[in-house]
């Protein structure tokens, strides 16, 4: 078996894999802390918001 004349990891190349590995995490994480906001958000004002809207309505 031959190897590659570069190696894929070297000092030049560990940053951008590192990025391309780690982006995904990174926006599941991101995207998963603004859902769970956003399901906070709903929970804590279900009971205020209806009121208002009602309030609005009439």
């Amino acid at each position: 078996m031959r190897y590659p004349l570069v190696p894929l990891v070297n000092e030049l190349t560990f940053p951008l894999l590192f990025f391309w590995f780690c982006l995904p995490f990174v926006m599941l994480l991101i995207i998963a802390i603004i859902w769970l906001q956003l399901l906070l958000n709903e929970v804590e004002c279900s009971g205020l918001c209806l009121d208002r809207v009602i309030l609005l309505m009439f």
